[in-house]
């Protein structure tokens, strides 16, 4: 049966968002997975990428969903993510044909520290990052498998030179200035542990999750 024919008769699914956040599967979709076991559960990608034309494709696109493959057989899942999350607005949200999200009280506007209040992981559990890049902020949540990726408006720093700002400011300081200025950029599932992603390549400042938490309230 052609993957077409499969894409038809697959059962659409309600996946939690707060599972998710906690579990880093996504209804059908786990780290792990191979691709052929994608194309069970999913059907034929909306579309694709490649790095060589005499290769398989190794990233995949199902509407909001972007998955990303190794690329040497059995092409195992390397991460996936949830890509525009800054555009949901409403209590669910269709991500592929196949499933949508119950937003469970989240949004692309739930801050930093109310997603660190909400008991999804232990207080040990759960780092934050940010650095500077250009003329923003970025900020991450690393807790298990999942990223949740942010970007601050920095509307209110002078001259919006967000390196400056980030070595005059205390950590204190910086927390009550930024995270009600956040919005989720998109949110990534990895099959090895989220920090593994933070490299020396970029200046990432830390800050434990439960003291993120202190330091907003």
């Amino acid at each position: 049966m052609k993957l077409e024919s499969l894409s038809a008769l697959m059962k659409k699914q309600l996946v939690s968002f707060r599972d998710f956040l906690k579990t880093g599967t996504l209804g059908p979709v786990s780290p792990g997975m191979k691709m052929i076991e994608i194309a069970k559960e999913l059907g034929a990608p909306d579309g694709w990428l490649t790095e060589y034309a005499e290769t398989v494709p190794d990233y995949w696109f199902y509407g909001k969903l972007e998955v990303s493959f190794d690329k040497d057989p059995p092409y195992e899942l390397h991460w996936f993510q949830i890509e525009d999350v800054h555009a949901i607005r409403g209590n669910t949200e269709r991500i592929t044909d196949q499933f949508a999200l119950s937003m469970d009280g989240f949004n692309s506007r739930t801050k930093p520290s109310e997603f660190l209040a909400a008991s999804l992981w232990t207080p040990e559990e759960a780092m934050v990052f940010y650095t500077a890049s250009r003329d923003y902020i970025e900020l991450n949540i690393c807790a298990g498998s999942i990223q949740i990726y942010f970007r601050v408006d920095t509307d209110y720093i002078e001259d919006r030179d967000a390196e400056k700002y980030l070595k005059g400011v205390t950590v204190s300081r910086l927390i009550c200035d930024i995270d009600h200025r956040t919005e989720i950029d998109s949110i990534y599932s990895y099959s090895h542990p989220a920090i593994e992603q933070i490299t020396n390549a970029i200046d990432w400042r830390p800050i434990g999750g439960k003291d993120y938490l202190n330091f907003a309230r």
